[in-house]
């Protein structure tokens, strides 16, 4: 039985939703303080990746910027809320255009060749977006001290997503869902 357009919608909606809760649960709830600029480190990005393999482009963007403004809010960072909003919609970005402009060749597997490289694609986002941000807020000296928490965070959240990513894959979560 083939779905509507309005029941694919509210599928999407709905597990946008879910994605968002899961995205700000791993971000606020399973993080360490850095001590840096009100910072601090979390892997709430791993889930970021694979909300953004499952979902379609505006999709993932949404539960990624609503995920992590959240996370930041229930954090006590509010003051980061709106640039994590945009940031973390941008970390959806590589993963979700990777699916919308069909380049890979197994759209049913989450880790896939393609996919493989998109963590240190928005890594690179996470590391820079946040540096950027943090210079003209506090300085520029002291953003740089930061980007080493920004690396970790990135790294993290990319073995993370390997892991959870092959773990869905041999589950056939994405095939499963898309029915």
């Amino acid at each position: 039985m083939k779905k509507s357009n309005s029941t694919k919608q509210l599928i999407n909606l709905v597990t946008a939703a879910l994605f968002a809760a899961l995205i700000a649960v791993m971000t606020a709830y399973v993080s360490f303080k850095t001590g840096i600029n009100d910072g601090y480190l979390h892997f709430g990005d791993s889930m970021i990746y694979i909300a953004a393999c499952v979902l379609p482009l505006p999709y993932a963007c949404a539960a990624a910027a609503v995920g992590g403004f959240v996370a930041d809010m229930l954090a006590g960072a509010a003051m980061w809320a709106p640039f994590t909003a945009v940031i973390k919609a941008l970390n959806a970005l590589p993963f979700a255009l990777v699916y919308t402009l069909h380049k890979t060749k197994s759209p049913q597997k989450i880790l896939n060749k393609t996919t493989s490289f998109m963590p240190i694609v928005s890594g690179l986002v996470t590391i820079f977006g946040y540096f950027l941000v943090e210079g003209l807020l506090y300085t520029f000296p002291s953003a740089a001290v930061s980007m080493l928490a920004s690396l970790v965070q990135a790294t993290g959240s990319a073995v993370i997503y390997y892991i959870f990513a092959a773990a869905l894959d041999k589950l056939d979560f994405k095939k499963r869902i898309m029915k």
